[in-house]
């Protein structure tokens, strides 16, 4: 089954209602233009999700410039003062391939999971591919180690990796057919040798509600480690939470209500998830926030941007954007730092919406 079509829009619908949500505005507090070459690196990796380290580094894919393949991930503080990349270029056999996913560690190490490109269409996206690696590098960017990944991607479609205990690599990915999707977790030895490969939902799940989709995430499951413990989620509602041990077993589900929701994004802080919601029509972004032990929403934030952004990073005084700046008539792009965040001991007044 062809996956759903991707479309370019970044509307975004009304917000779904709960009994104990908090409906909650968001102000830009600090707005941070990205110039010169960050900025044209960014640009390409904008629409993708990226991540933060503890520092606040955040961590952006790249793309090869008029082409969808991803071959680095670009750091760069808050201030955009400076970056470096983690290039797959520079890697014998990988210098015309794609990354797939990437791992961010405490340490400020990078991995990335990356595969050879056989065949690209004329409008160079990867439509062909050959051997997958997992690319290990430092705090400075240069390549640790490489190890082939042998994985079985015989109907499967690798979309995310989490690395677990003992050196151990969890694969995740999907299979598409007959309008449903089918989440598949591979787990490869230290040496990178196929141990086990299973099926999350073995009578699959509706890949999406409509014929297009805001985002890949919708029909592309990722991995999200926090509190000791692997998610993987589709950005659909409809789809479980699947939870995984360090060891890549399954231990519970967790049901998001309301269901038939889209979004893309996904942060984990503490117990609760939030995510961005692909709600059309509407002048502003919306992220939701779902508790993880009950799977409800439990609050709302609305951030007042016309222009396309992306999640960057989620922390517990503020959210951070990376989009369009639309201020001007010349519009850039720029980091956007909004408050509150999404988790605080005291909740702030709701907006009255």
């Amino acid at each position: 089954m062809k996956s759903p079509r991707i479309t370019i829009l970044f509307g975004l619908l009304l917000p779904i209602a709960t009994a104990f949500a908090v409906d909650i505005q968001l102000t830009v507090k600090r707005k941070t233009p990205l110039n010169g070459e960050l900025g044209d690196r960014v640009t390409f990796g904008l629409l993708k999700e990226m991540t933060c380290d503890s520092e606040g580094n955040i961590f952006s894919p790249s793309n090869r410039k008029y082409g969808g393949a991803i071959n680095a991930v670009v750091r760069f503080p808050h201030d955009a003062s400076s970056f470096t990349t983690f290039s797959i270029d520079s890697d014998d056999g990988l210098d015309g391939g794609t990354i797939t996913d990437f791992e961010l560690e405490a340490s400020g190490e990078l991995f990335v999971f990356a595969r050879q490109v056989l065949k690209y269409s004329d409008v160079e996206v990867p439509v062909e591919f050959g051997k997958s690696f997992l690319i290990h590098y430092g705090q400075g960017g240069k390549i640790l180690s490489r190890l082939e990944l042998k994985l079985d991607t015989s109907n499967f479609e690798p979309t995310g990796i989490a690395m677990l205990q003992g050196g151990e690599v969890l694969v995740v990915g999907r299979h598409g057919e007959h309008e449903k999707t089918y989440l598949i977790a591979e787990i490869l030895s230290s040496d990178g040798n196929l141990q086990g490969r299973y099926t999350l939902n073995p009578n699959g799940t509706k890949t999406s509600k409509n014929k297009t989709v805001l985002s890949p995430r919708v029909f592309q499951p990722t991995a999200v480690k926090a509190n000791g413990l692997v998610y993987i989620l589709r950005g659909t509602t409809t789809e479980p939470v699947y939870v995984l041990s360090q060891t890549g077993h399954l231990l519970r589900t967790i049901q998001l209500k309301p269901t038939d929701m889209e979004f893309d994004s996904p942060k984990i802080l503490e117990n609760e998830l939030i995510v961005r919601d692909h709600l059309r029509q509407s002048p502003q972004s919306t992220l939701s926030v779902f508790s993880l032990q009950t799977g409800e929403v439990v609050d709302r934030y609305f951030w007042q941007h016309n222009g396309a952004a992306g999640l960057a990073c989620a922390a517990s005084h503020s959210l951070t954007f990376i989009g369009q700046d639309v201020s001007h008539e010349d519009i850039g792009w720029a980091i956007f730092e909004t408050g509150p965040g999404p988790i605080s001991t005291t909740k702030p007044s709701a907006t009255g919406r």
